[in-house]
């Protein structure tokens, strides 16, 4: 709340170039309308609806479109068109309960939300809370509101006097971490270069050119937490001692610039990080889970790169993510290269200016930040979960089975590899099936044939047959599974290399083999040849494998926040409290909010 107590000097100039208006605002006696803002000279503005889901399939409502509904005191149900009319009888299920079809009303997904006003007791002028800035959760009702545009007379006469910009907590005042100070440091030194950079090319000084100032990087939550191995795949690998659960540290990064005196939430990813302690195959991995930027990265210009300086920004903050991961031990990260559903970001609204990249954008996007982080020798390899763990060429030995896959939480393929375990034994007990079950075993022996199984005597195992399932369904969007090697992989067996020795061929590009690989050779009575399609043998080079620590935690203590501990609590609150991303002028007033909320972690 800035009426009356603390007023932040630039909250006129917030408005000034918003893409919404386009226009400096207007002087106060330009005001004519007195149904619009006093500062945006706009009338009435509505809100983005929130999604609408169907509670039986899922499927989202569309905007206009007719769904039926079924509102309680507490909870709201909706139900669309074909799950409707393909209940029978006269009852539908909803979440598991059964509710009669009468008391479903026939509706249309056309509701509008108006912005909230409030009005200045001095001069009984109108604005838009958003452009005013106006926080409704600390705002006293017993207490008069000032417009800006009044209180800035008072200070004039006298009256009073404006609290400092430090008296109003910012991002900045948000507790720091080891991550957050790597990357603000990484993202500084990396920010002064181009700038650098772009004085040379242009002729001018440093201090002639612009650069992106007042960037705050925050780490609003670092929690623990436990991915639980779903029942039927766990099933599948019981006589292995698959783990029935990986203990994971979930971090929500943010990244804040402060635009016209108020700070704007510009970046945020979300990571899950598999320590040392974790047991196989998540051990030492990280799963890039979620990222999504707003563009009004200032200044909107290109980097000496050529590039868009909000590309540099986010680019730097990823590589000092990743460099921060393999100063601490782990040898890979995830990255799922899959632009998001419509309404599945981590903002809510994007802005309208912003277009959604398509899925080769998004991947090729991603290329670019590891192609730097390779430059920098962070990243040692690159490849993609289907030729690391599907496919078995030329020396590798590994085993390709679905235990060797890193389970993330919320990952693509477990949920899908459920699905098809399940549809394997269905098919099993089903009588029918069988019948015809010759001519699919052919096919399937030549599609496991050719994946490297070569035992494929009587029925191939559960195992097998999920792993070819799985690699039909991954293989066409193989290059969207990206894989960042952060340390070398053997080249026979696949594991990663963290402590020991390395044995590496001079003459062949990236060929590495572990100490157990290298051992089991030497023991051998006639040793494996290398390269095995070539009649001359390489010699193999010990490197000795240093900087890697055994421990991989940080000595971060804990972030709770129960808005910001999951994507989906997070995007919640914004869709519940109208916090929009789509426009300058309502992601300041959304950031505003959600930096409050962050100060006051018990504000309901």
């Amino acid at each position: 709340r800035w009426s009356l107590t603390s007023v932040p000097r630039l909250i006129i100039d917030s408005l000034r170039e918003d893409p919404l208006y386009g226009q400096q605002l207007p002087p106060v006696s330009d005001s004519i309308n007195e149904n619009a803002c006093q500062l945006c000279k706009q009338e009435k503005l509505t809100f983005e609806p929130p999604p609408m889901y169907c509670f039986p399939c899922g499927a989202r409502i569309r905007r206009n479109g007719p769904y039926y509904a079924y509102d309680t005191r507490d909870t709201h149900h909706s139900v669309c068109i074909p799950c409707y009319n393909k209940s029978r009888g006269h009852t539908i299920e909803v979440e598991g309960q059964m509710f009669p079809k009468a008391r479903f009303q026939k509706k249309r997904n056309d509701e509008e939300t108006e912005e909230c006003w409030v009005n200045c007791e001095r001069c009984n002028c109108w604005q838009h809370q958003i452009c005013a800035l106006f926080n409704d959760i600390n705002y006293d009702v017993k207490q008069a509101y000032t417009c800006l545009y009044c209180y800035i007379e008072e200070v004039k006469r006298g009256l009073h006097v404006p609290s400092p910009q430090s008296a109003v907590l910012g991002a900045s005042d948000l507790p720091r971490t080891a991550l957050s100070d790597h990357i603000e440091e990484r993202l500084f030194k990396r920010l002064k270069l181009e700038r650098q950079a772009r004085a040379v090319q242009s002729g001018r000084s440093f201090d002639e050119v612009a650069g992106a100032d007042g960037l705050v990087v925050r780490v609003v939550s670092s929690v623990d937490k436990k991915v639980g191995v779903k029942p039927r795949f766990l099933e599948t690998f019981q006589e292995d001692n698959y783990p029935t659960e990986f203990p994971y540290k979930s971090k929500a990064v943010l990244l804040f610039q402060k635009i016209d005196g108020v700070e704007v939430c510009l970046f945020g990813m979300y990571v899950q990080e598999f320590g040392a302690e974790c047991a196989f195959p998540n051990q030492r991995r990280v799963y890039l889970s979620y990222l999504d930027s707003v563009k009004y990265l200032r200044p909107g210009i290109k980097a000496a790169t050529g590039e868009a300086l909000c590309t540099f920004v986010y680019h730097e903050i990823l590589i000092g993510y990743l460099e921060y991961c393999k100063q601490r031990g782990f040898t890979s990260c995830y990255i799922w290269a899959r632009p998001p559903l419509e309404g599945d970001n981590i903002f809510y609204c994007n802005p309208t200016i912003q277009t959604t990249r398509t899925s080769d954008k998004l991947r090729e996007w991603c290329l670019a930040m590891i192609r730097k982080a390779t430059k920098e020798e962070i990243v040692v390899e690159l490849t993609n979960l289907y030729d690391h763990f599907f496919i078995t060429t030329g020396e590798c030995k590994a085993k390709v089975t679905a235990s060797r896959l890193p389970y993330f939480d919320g990952d693509y393929w477990p949920g899908v590899a459920e699905d098809m375990v399940n549809q394997l034994h269905q098919e099993e007990d089903d009588q029918k099936l069988q019948k015809k079950g010759n001519a699919k075993k052919i096919i399937r022996k030549r599609a496991l044939e050719a994946a490297g199984h070569t035992d494929l005597s009587g029925n191939a195992s559960e195992d097998d047959m999920l792993m070819q399932k799985l690699g039909e369904t991954i293989y066409p969007m193989e290059e969207d599974f990206i894989m960042v090697h952060l340390q070398y992989s053997c080249s026979n067996c696949r594991s990663f290399m963290s402590s020991g020795k390395r044995w590496a061929c001079h003459q062949c590009r990236s060929f590495y083999i572990c100490d157990k690989c290298y051992s089991a050779e030497q023991e051998l009575e006639e040793r494996e040849r290398h390269p095995s399609n070539s009649r001359e043998t390489h010699e193999l080079h010990p490197v000795d494998i240093v900087g890697v620590p055994e421990e991989t935690k940080d000595g971060d203590g804990i972030i709770e926040s129960k808005f910001f501990d999951t994507r989906h609590a997070f995007l919640s609150l914004c869709q519940e409290n109208h916090y929009q991303f789509d426009t300058l002028r309502r992601a300041k007033h959304s950031s505003m909010m959600v930096l409050y909320r962050l100060h006051n972690p018990t504000v309901v």
